[in-house]
């Protein structure tokens, strides 16, 4: 262990420091030797050598005028000469330089303290892999001109870094935080500016992770928070003011409250993405809200929220969107819940920029979400414009003979019982053909091209007797006719011979033909006699057997493509 005159001549800021500290005659035992931040060329009043901070941080020797305080060493407006080297060195201490500027590298590699303090201070660079902090570590304020390296770090409290400015090093990292280990929280914030990527894979952090003010700048691989893998027991906050230049990857992140994106700028990546968060576990709210900015794309791919709460002027451009797989609970606050909102919402993805025709789970995802909010028309819609989706991508893949009847398949169903989705759309259907069946089958018995279908009748004396040139064939003109009739029906009605006969209907004519379920007799009587009203009902008689079983099968669910 070094003694005191081991250091030779003293500065006067090392003197004073030697006689200050432990004596409790500066405010929270900090010995301040200027009130802001010292030049680069300050002299020997503001000068402590780095190597005479680590002699008191590991508690100085009898020499001293008073012993090394519990508190540790608390100096403001310092320049720190030297390299301040901590290493492997065991400090039950605070180390707190505000407002200090630090000529050399601070190396606490493996270092134990009980809390670390460079508010305010410029650093060149920070080396602190698997630091051990009891308390927290605060870099308010704090600038660096490389990386700040925190890789393994073990910080018992909060990592502060509100305001602070990071450089990047050669890497293009500004922050090594990959497998850091948080008690409380690590708050970005309020200012915090990033020259390079932010990385923070695997950290494991007790509350939450608040970027919200935050600005980022890309490292070289297009990241800006490098955050696969990460815990955090509370929120993600990259909310109002936070600036991303490249892609936030929160791949694998399991999140214990909301990922907060509302009003966030998120900007897009050399990968194309602004957002992506495949596999992340968010037992909170998805906000997307507050006019935030999407760029790029927003990768959900087998996310998992609690619910999501989003604005359309939020929502990231078409082809933008990727929901695969992604899981959440219900829309809330005011999240749209009608059906072309959220068609549109699906409607942003592109399958086939990622190599696949179609994803039929998304729209799924959202029809369950809506159904279970009591939205079920809403949900209906979705689910038939996902059937529109994925029958036309079906009919991409299918051999090209084969996609026009495809097509005509698809279009019969979609029209007729929105893809078994409303089977009742066939029933409108049917009432059309049948007001349609009722118009022609009238006109066809006014037209007198309406007549009994009964092969007995139409060989009997009384309709023969009735027909206009019976008579006249034979010379002589027919009495019956003479009464008047308009008809060979009318005459053939008006005889006692046909009053069992019943009369034509055109509405009950058109429903027994329709509806091959229903008889009511009305078919077994009359017929068109030839000419077009035929032709039309062959055709009424084909489409009544079509549009039901095109009903059956909506309502039992062949149709569907689920």
């Amino acid at each position: 262990m070094r003694r005191l005159e081991d250091f030779g001549k003293l500065s006067p800021a090392e003197e004073r420091l030697r006689d200050e500290i432990g004596r409790d005659v500066n405010p929270n035992g900090v010995v301040v030797f200027g009130d802001d931040l010292p030049e680069a060329d300050a002299g020997p009043e503001r000068q402590v050598r780095g190597s005479f901070l680590r002699y008191l941080m590991l508690g100085g020797c009898d020499a001293l005028p008073a012993p090394v305080p519990e508190w540790g060493v608390k100096i403001k407006g310092a320049r720190i000469t030297g390299v301040l080297n901590l290493e492997g060195a065991r400090c039950p201490r605070v180390l707190a330089l505000f407002d200090c500027r630090v000529d050399a590298n601070a190396v606490l590699r493996s270092t134990q303290l009980d809390g670390l303090y460079f508010n305010g201070s410029r650093v060149p660079s920070l080396f602190a892999d698997r630091l051990d902090v009891r308390g927290g570590v605060f870099l308010r304020g704090f600038r660096s001109q490389g990386a700040v390296r925190l890789l393994g770090a073990r910080i018992g409290g909060s990592l502060d870094c509100e305001g602070a400015v990071l450089s990047s090093g050669a890497d293009g990292v500004s922050l090594h935080g990959d497998v850091l280990a948080v008690g409380s929280g690590v708050y970005l914030g309020g200012g915090f500016r990033s020259q390079g990527t932010v990385r923070l894979l695997g950290a494991r952090l007790g509350a939450s992770l608040n970027c919200a003010g935050a600005e980022m700048a890309a490292g070289p691989n297009g990241v800006t928070l490098f955050a696969d893998g990460i815990e955090a027991g509370s929120d993600v906050r990259l909310s109002v003011g936070f600036k991303s230049a490249g892609t936030v990857r929160l791949l694998g992140a399991r999140v214990g409250g909301d990922l907060d994106c509302e009003g966030a700028m998120l900007g897009s990546g050399a990968d194309g993405f602004s957002l992506k968060a495949e596999g992340a576990d968010v037992a909170g709210c998805f906000f997307i809200r507050g006019g935030a900015k999407i760029t790029g794309v927003l990768g959900l791919t087998a996310a998992r929220f609690g619910d999501i709460n989003d604005e359309k002027g939020s929502w990231p451009g078409p082809g933008h969107l990727i929901l695969n797989r992604c899981r959440y609970g219900a829309f809330t606050g005011s999240s749209p819940v009608d059906a072309p909102s959220r068609i549109d919402w699906l409607s942003r993805q592109d399958p086939t920029r990622w190599g696949v025709d179609f994803w039929p789970q998304p729209s799924e995802q959202c029809a369950k979400v809506l159904r279970e909010m009591g939205h079920a028309e809403a949900a209906r819609d979705v689910l038939i414009d996902k059937e529109r989706r994925q029958r036309a991508a079906r009919r991409v893949r299918a051999r090209r003979w084969s996609q026009p009847l495809l097509w005509l398949s698809d279009a019969l169903m979609g029209a007729t019982t929105r893809y078994g989705r409303r089977p009742t759309v066939a029933f409108l259907w049917l009432l059309g053909f049948w007001l349609l069946g009722a118009a022609v089958f009238e006109a066809a018995g006014r037209a007198e091209a309406i007549k009994p279908n009964n092969a007995f009748v139409l060989r009997s004396p009384e309709w023969a007797a009735c027909a206009p040139d019976y008579f006249a064939e034979r010379g002589m003109l027919a009495a019956r006719w003479r009464s008047g009739h308009g008809s060979q029906l009318d005459c053939y009605r008006d005889q006692p011979e046909a009053q069992s006969f019943p009369d034509f209907n055109a509405l009950v004519y058109s429903a027994d033909t329709l509806l091959p379920i229903v008889a009511l007799e009305m078919q077994e009587f009359w017929i068109p006699d030839g000419g077009a009203a035929r032709v039309y009902l062959w055709v009424h008689i084909l489409v009544g057997w079509a549009l039901s079983l095109l009903a059956v099968a909506g309502f039992s669910g062949l149709i569907k493509t689920d």
